[in-house]
C-alpha cells in the first residue's frame, strides 16, 4: 500500500511533533508545508524533506498527491481550513480544538459526512497511558470516580510557545481546558454536564487573552460525579495534572505519569510531546477504516460542555 501524502498546514512546533511521530511510524509522506509565513514554511520543508511549500492552503488541497490535511494552524483557522480540505475531498487530522464553537464543530462533522471523509481531532490526553488506564479501570467496574480535580499551567506571560514567541494568541478555554474537560468526560464515559460554573481572571494587557480560569460542573452518569479545573497562563513551567477520587482509591495523573493511592507509580508515561500512540491509531483508522478514539463526531460532547461553561462565564 502506498504512503499517504500529507499537507501540513501550520508548520510550527506541534507540526514537528506530528511529523516526528509519522516518520517513526512509517506509511506517510509529507508533500506540502503551508503557513502564513513563507520563510517558516520553507524552514519546515527543509527540516523534513518536503517538496512543496507555500501560503495558499487551497493550492495544497488541490494537489492529487495529498491524501490528508494535517491542520496545526492557529485555533481560529481550524474550522474554515478543515472545511476547505473536506470540500477538496481530503481526510483531515485536526489539532485540538476542532473549532472555537460548538456550531462550527458540528458543521465540520456534517460536511465530513456529506463528503464521505474522515476527520480526526487530536484530543491527545486520550492517548496518554495513564488516562487510558483510568478509563479502563472505570469501565471494568473496579472503580467509581466521585470527583476529578484538574490543574493545568503553561508559560504564556509573553505569548511564548514551545518554539519561541507566538505569532498568534492562544485560548485557555477552547484549547487547554478542552483537554481537561474532554479527559474528564472520556474517563467517566459521560456526554453531558450539569450546573456549569466558570470564572475568568485577568486578561493579558497586551495580547488580550484570558490568563486564568477556574471552572466546575457535575456529571450524572451511573453515579453523580463532580469536577473542578483550574488553568493558568501565568506560569514558569508546564504542569498538567488530573486527580481522581474514587470509592476504592485515589489517583494522580501528573504530566504523563499516573500515581495510585499512597503515591505508588501505576503507569510510567511517555513524554506528553510524543504523539506516536495517538498518530498510530489515526493512521490505522485511515488505512483500515476502523473507528478510533479521535473521531470528530466523538468530541462533540466536549464542545457542548465548553459552550455551556463559556455561557456560564458570560452571565
Amino acid at each position: 500500500m502506498s504512503d499517504l501524502g500529507i499537507a501540513i498546514i501550520g508548520p510550527g512546533a506541534i507540526a514537528d511533533a506530528h511529523l516526528a511521530a509519522f516518520a517513526q511510524l512509517g506509511g506517510t509522506r509529507p508533500v506540502w508545508a503551508v503557513g502564513r509565513d513563507p520563510d517558516r514554511a520553507a524552514a519546515c520543508a527543509q527540516r523534513w524533506g518536503i517538496e512543496h511549500t507555500g501560503i495558499d492552503v487551497e493550492q495544497a488541497f488541490a494537489d492529487p498527491d495529498v491524501d490528508v490535511a494535517l491542520i496545526c494552524s492557529p485555533n481560529r483557522l481550524h474550522a474554515p481550513q478543515a472545511i476547505l480540505a473536506l470540500e477538496a475531498d481530503k481526510d483531515v487530522i485536526l489539532e485540538i480544538p476542532i473549532a472555537l464553537s460548538e456550531a462550527d464543530s458540528r458543521q465540520i462533522v456534517q460536511v465530513a459526512g456529506e463528503r464521505g471523509r474522515r476527520v480526526f481531532v487530536c484530543h491527545t490526553m486520550r492517548s496518554f497511558a495513564g488516562i487510558r488506564f483510568m478509563r479502563d479501570l472505570v469501565a471494568s467496574g473496579e472503580e467509581s470516580i466521585t470527583q476529578i480535580v484538574g490543574f493545568f499551567a503553561i508559560p504564556r506571560r509573553n505569548n511564548e510557545g514551545f518554539a519561541g514567541t507566538r505569532t498568534w494568541v492562544d485560548d485557555l478555554l477552547w484549547h487547554h481546558a478542552c483537554h481537561l474537560v474532554d479527559a474528564t468526560l472520556w474517563v467517566t464515559d459521560n456526554d453531558q454536564i450539569a450546573f456549569p460554573t466558570l470564572l475568568r481572571g485577568r486578561d493579558h494587557p497586551d495580547f488580550g487573552m484570558t490568563m486564568d480560569l477556574t471552572m466546575s460542573f457535575g456529571m450524572a452518569g451511573d453515579r453523580w460525579c463532580i469536577a473542578s479545573h483550574s488553568l493558568t497562563y501565568n506560569a514558569s513551567a508546564l504542569s498538567w495534572q488530573l486527580r481522581f477520587c474514587g470509592n476504592r482509591g485515589d489517583y494522580l495523573f501528573d504530566t504523563g505519569r499516573l500515581y495510585g493511592t499512597g503515591g505508588e507509580l501505576l503507569v510510567e508515561g511517555a513524554s506528553i510531546r510524543d504523539l506516536s500512540d495517538q498518530n498510530a491509531q489515526i493512521l490505522e483508522g485511515l488505512r483500515s477504516g476502523t473507528p478510533t478514539d479521535f473521531e470528530a463526531s466523538e468530541v462533540l460532547a466536549t464542545m457542548r460542555a465548553l459552550t455551556l461553561l463559556e455561557e456560564a462565564g458570560n452571565r
